[in-house]
């Protein structure tokens, strides 16, 4: 299926701006924080929020001793100076667009006018704009609330800045013949306008349309409702769960756009849905191959497999023996360590709906299957010896601690961080490091060899290919991770400075194999390997140039790349190609 994605979609300038500022106080303040009535017309969003100590203040609510964020819709002066009163500490979210508008209405309210409203009388910008009309404000939103209207004189007029530009040109021309002194402002937000506009052109490019966005949403429902003028078939989803992939199956063009309080993680879940609907025509061979390899993915077996197989090429790297057991202590222990981290993790579920979805299905199996792999993990690094049991455990012991508060209230007033995950991209570095114990010292220390400079460069090497990997899936979730209060490498660099870290790490282990190949540190192996950092530049690239977003595909593409070391070195292994492949499989 092919999905058009509108330009326009999401977030605009004034929700986003309340968001980043509520989240700023989260993460700056120690006071208990409000928002005065919903932040954002999003459900989603709003459940984060409240899971992050967030508390809605209904107006008429006693006012709190804490912290008040005023919404981005506004609220009438009034209500202001009644949280004023009440001791509280305001920070103002109101959006710039809708403070303009106010101040237009305050300009003119002075000099007497009246002033009409074209928009939804119960929507709170609505409601926050006729408290800066000094008791002369009307809301019209048809003609016949034009026809009943008093005599006004001269009135200025106004629109709800997400208000539909056919209604309000509507309502102007019943104004203006009953009205003709009165003077116009069209207030409607340009990315209001915008969004309404690229609903028409979605309308003839696809033959279904899907609008992302909360029930509640005014701006919403009248991109629903353009839309369905146009004839278009038009779904209103709030959450890619809504969406009847058997029934969109019969598409093969859906354009998806999003209302102002949507989050991207939302419409990004949506699309790689979308995406994915194809597999759901029943009986379809490509449903059966779809789901092979969704399950080889999402279940971890193919990322666990890409764990076994760096573990094999740190072994040739330092000139070890392979052998399977390190093949299957790297497989189980990231196989359930992965299973882990997102059973616990809050964030999953907006970032990766597609694994969501399939590990709400195969729970059981799933946790039963993560156990036993974290027990045969410790019963095969106690097999190995001491010393790989200990880095085996201890990694565990890291990895159950990361999303849990492991440091006391009153030790968080001074580090102001309460869990590891809070530590600013530990989650890419921790990943990384764990991946390379595992990898390229438990393989050396069970054998006879010395660690050497090629245990250093096995250790880089397989760190450096998975920080790669933990910080694009990191640029992915950035969204996601930002309002459930991960602090990691993305959201601490931003995403361009991410994706520039991460091609300079490509470059750096790129040149580090052809040194230390060339020097004789690693064998020729390390020549044959500078494939998989130009793999990783490639991949980095494709997503950069926007060629491939996040889905099943991209993920595949990534994942691969431990895969592509693991066969790289397997060619080259003139030993494990022939006979000693089969002296490993007994031994």
């Amino acid at each position: 299926m092919k999905v058009v994605q509108a330009r326009t979609g999401g977030f605009c300038i004034g929700v986003k701006r309340a968001l980043d500022m509520v989240l700023k106080a989260i993460n700056e303040s120690q006071t208990k924080i409000y928002t005065y009535g919903p932040l954002i017309h999003n459900p989603q969003v709003l459940d984060l929020l409240r899971e992050r100590g967030i508390t809605v203040l209904k107006p008429g609510e006693a006012v709190p001793k804490g912290l008040v964020v005023i919404r981005a819709h506004g609220i009438p002066p009034q209500e202001r100076r009644q949280l004023a009163l009440g001791g509280a500490r305001i920070i103002d979210a109101t959006c710039p667009r809708v403070a303009k508008v106010q101040a237009i209405i305050r300009r003119w309210a002075a000099k007497g006018h009246a002033t009409l409203i074209v928009g939804d009388a119960d929507h709170p910008e609505v409601e926050g704009l006729l408290g800066h009309t000094e008791g002369r404000g009307h809301v019209v939103v048809s003609a016949e609330d034009v026809a009943a209207l008093p005599e006004l004189g001269n009135p200025i007029v106004v629109a709800q800045t997400t208000q539909s530009e056919a209604l309000f040109e509507a309502r102007v021309a019943d104004i203006k013949a009953r009205f003709p002194q009165a003077r116009i402002f069209n207030t409607i937000c340009d990315a209001t306008a915008s969004r309404q506009a690229e609903v028409q052109d979605l309308a003839h490019q696809a033959e279904a349309l899907v609008v992302v966005g909360g029930r509640n949403s005014g701006n919403t429902q009248r991109l629903v409702e353009i839309s369905r003028a146009t004839g278009i078939p038009t779904y209103h989803v709030e959450t890619e769960q809504e969406l009847d992939l058997e029934e969109m199956s019969r598409y093969h063009t859906v354009g998806v756009t999003a209302g102002a309080s949507t989050p991207h993680w939302l419409i990004g879940n949506v699309v790689s849905t979308l995406k994915h609907a194809w597999a759901f025509r029943p009986g379809s061979w490509t449903n059966y191959l779809y789901r092979v390899w969704r399950f080889c993915l999402k279940s971890n077996l193919y990322v666990a497999t890409g764990a076994g197989s760096l573990s094999y090429v740190s072994s040739l790297l330092q000139r070890v023996e392979p052998q399977f057991t390190y093949f299957f202590v790297a497989f189980f222990y990231v196989y359930a360590m992965h299973l882990l981290n997102h059973f616990t993790d809050k964030a999953s579920k907006l970032n990766d709906p597609v694994q969501s979805m399939f590990y709400g299905r195969h729970r059981r199996f799933l946790l039963s299957s993560g156990a036993i792999s974290a027990c045969l993990a410790l019963a095969l690094g106690a097999y190995l010896g001491w010393l790989p049991f200990i880095f085996i455990f201890t990694m565990s012991g890291i990895g159950l601690l990361y999303n849990f508060k492991i440091i006391p209230d009153s030790l968080a007033r001074v580090t102001l961080i309460t869990t590891l995950k809070e530590i600013p991209g530990s989650k890419a570095v921790f990943t990384a490091v764990a991946w390379g114990v595992l990898a390229a010292l438990i393989p050396v220390v069970c054998s006879d060899q010395e660690s050497s400079g090629a245990t250093a460069i096995a250790f880089f090497y397989v760190a450096g290919m998975i920080f790669i990997r933990s910080g694009l899936f990191e640029i992915l979730a950035i969204e996601g991770d930002r309002v459930v209060g991960k602090e990691t490498l993305a959201i601490a660099l931003g995403k361009e400075r991410t994706l520039n870290l991460l091609s300079g790490c490509s470059l750096g282990f790129i040149a580090m194999l052809l040194l230390a190949a060339w020097t004789g540190v690693i064998p020729s192996l390390g020549y044959i390997l500078i494939v998989s950092g130009l793999y990783a530049l490639g991949y980095l690239t494709v997503y950069r140039q926007g060629l491939l977003e996040s889905g099943l595909m991209l993920e595949s593409l990534v994942e691969g790349n431990m895969i592509l070391a693991g066969v790289l070195a397997f060619i080259w292994d003139p030993f494990n190609t022939v006979s000693g492949f089969w002296f490993l499989v007994f031994s």
